[in-house]
Order: structure tokens, then sequence, then C-alpha cells
């Protein structure tokens, strides 16, 4: 019983320390310097944590705009968005009710991946900004988030917005790659403005051994196969986010452990 009484003297003694300390300006300011780093730390390091994801698994399919109309494009970039939303989007909705986390992803991503491609791309290797600008999914995440919003419930966000979400990435950023399949006469030969900016800028894969890139420039643009991609990517959409906004949920009752240890 003495032990359990000196223990709660201590935290006693702690708390009146705490409360104390929002009476000295000093202590106030410290403190807010030491909340101020710990924000910017924890933001650039899931900005960072989302573009190095992105670049990894979605990269050389989102770096060049005669890659984006293959059938690997639509269906892994939502993936991989997917995973950071779904898994952000279980803690923040459960604890605070704030349905942010796809539009926030989608944000940070185009900002970033604006910042890669004008210093990496047109400042450094010296592309052009037409060939290597970001596609766009903030509207994909304004969508599930506002699906989130409207009924309240993490299943049917997962059924209705995980799919739309996959299936709108082509039809959203349509109207960007439509004026690169306009004709286009080179040396005699007719070809897209694609097929022009491929033979004029050389790539390669990174690394080589990871990509899966289809030969020539925008061919299966508007074709059969755009809708079957389509219907296929919001497909497993759902289960995408579905898988993990369970994981979320996992990681969410993690904190159980954490007050043990403390």
């Amino acid at each position: 019983m003495s032990e359990v009484q000196a223990i709660t003297e201590k935290e006693a003694k702690a708390r009146a320390l705490d409360i104390k300390s929002l009476d000295n300006p000093k202590a106030m300011k410290l403190y807010r310097r030491f909340d101020g780093i710990l924000i910017l730390v924890l933001f650039a390091f899931i900005t960072l944590g989302i573009q190095i994801q992105f670049t990894l698994t979605a990269g050389d399919w989102d770096y060049w705009i005669d890659w984006r109309d293959r059938r690997w494009w639509p269906l892994v970039s939502p993936f991989t968005l997917l995973l950071f939303i779904g898994a952000f989007t279980y803690g923040i909705w459960t604890r605070l009710r704030l349905p942010i986390i796809a539009t926030a992803v989608t944000t940070l991503l185009c900002l970033v991946s604006w910042l890669s491609r004008y210093l990496n791309f047109y400042e450094f290797t010296h592309f052009p900004m037409s060939f290597t600008f970001p596609s766009t999914y903030i509207g994909l995440g304004i969508l599930l988030d506002c699906t989130l919003a409207m009924t309240r419930s993490l299943v049917v966000s997962a059924m209705i917005g995980g799919g739309l979400f996959g299936a709108l990435v082509y039809p959203l950023n349509w109207s960007f790659m439509a004026p690169y399949k306009v004709p286009v006469e080179f040396n005699g030969t007719l070809m897209s403005v694609a097929d022009l900016m491929g033979y004029e800028y050389i790539r390669t894969t990174t690394p080589e051994y990871l990509r899966i890139i289809e030969e020539s420039t925008l061919r299966t643009f508007g074709g059969s196969v755009t809708p079957l991609t389509a219907v296929f990517a919001g497909l497993c959409g759902i289960v995408i986010y579905a898988i993990f906004l369970y994981v979320g949920s996992w990681i969410n009752g993690l904190d159980k452990y954490a007050k043990r240890i403390v």
C-alpha cells in the first residue's frame, strides 16, 4: 500500500509541476517551439514517405506523359495511394471524425511531385515540363473524403469511395493526355506528339529490373482496354482500401501496449 501511495504522490507532484509550468512564459515558449519542431518533423516524414513510396511503386508510369496510358499506370497508382490513405483514415476518423486524409495525401503528393519534377527533370536533366508534369489525384481524394463524410461509414466508403478512386484515375487525367495524341509529321513519317517525344528523349526505367514498360507510346489511349482497366482498378481499389483500413485498426489497437509500457 505504501508503494502505491508513493507512486500516486509522484504523479501528483508531476502534475503540479506541469500546471505550474503553464504560468511560466519561458516554459510555455519552449513547449511551443518543441511542438512546432515536432509537427514539422512529422509533416516532413509523412510527405517524404508518401513521395518515396509512390516513386518506388508507380514512379516510372507517372513520370512520363507517354507511359501513363498503359494498363499498369491506372492500376498501380490508386493502389499506392490507397495504402497510405486507408491506414491513416481509420485512426483519424475513429478518434477525431475528420474525413481529410485522402485529400491531404493527394494534395501533398501533388505539391512534392511538382517540386521534384521541376528540380530533378527540368533543372537537372533538362526534360521539358510538358513531358514530365505529374498526374492529378486531388479530385479522387476529395471524392473519397466526401463519401466518408456523407455516409459516415468506413465500410460504405470503402465500397463506393474506394471503387470510384480506382476507376476514375484515367478519366480524371484524360484531358491532360489527349493533346499528346495529336498527329504530326516527322521526316515523312506520321506519328503522334507522344511518339515524337519518345523518340527525341530516350529514357530508362529506375530500377530497370523492377519495371514492366510496354513499347512505343500512347498506343492504348482511348482503346477498348481503357474501360476494362478502369473497372478492374475500381474493384481492386475496394479491396486494397478495405485491407488497409483493417491494418489501420490493428495499428490503432497497439496503443494498449504503449499504455502498459508507460
